[in-house]
């Protein structure tokens, strides 16, 4: 009786918890364009934050609920050098400023303090140059 009680339980308890993720990328095209400074604008440097906070080394805040930025290279070495942290500060740098096509050269500072494994708090920041096509 406990153990379909138990099976019962969880089996409710799954479809009432839901797990859902937001992803803003930018991808770059497969194809290979020669642009010149002339068809292309580039912002000032912006920048996007992200506060991550880990309790026994989970991030209780993201963990059924996900927002993330990602880019896509040809040359995939940018998915590679980001984590995941930085990958919400990266979300957040692209919310801040829609439409544009592309980033360049994105770079990130990281400061973690406290315990780890017991509770971080993780603020990173990513500061980038956003570029958009001319038409």
């Amino acid at each position: 009786m406990k153990k379909s009680f138990f099976i019962a339980l969880l089996a409710v308890l799954a479809l009432a918890t839901s797990c859902s993720a937001t992803l803003k990328s930018l991808q770059e095209p497969r194809s290979h364009f020669e642009f010149t400074a002339n068809d292309i604008t580039v912002s000032a440097p912006v920048s996007g934050e992200a506060t991550v906070t880990r309790i026994l080394g989970i991030d209780w805040a993201r963990l059924f609920t996900s927002t993330a930025g990602f880019i896509e290279s040809n040359a995939s070495i940018i998915g590679a050098l980001l984590n995941a942290d930085e990958y919400y500060a990266l979300y957040d740098l692209l919310e801040k400023n829609p439409g544009y096509d592309f980033v360049l050269y994105p770079q990130t500072t990281t400061k973690t303090t406290g315990v780890q494994g017991i509770f971080t708090t993780t603020e990173v920041k990513v500061t980038a140059r956003l570029g958009k096509l001319k038409k």
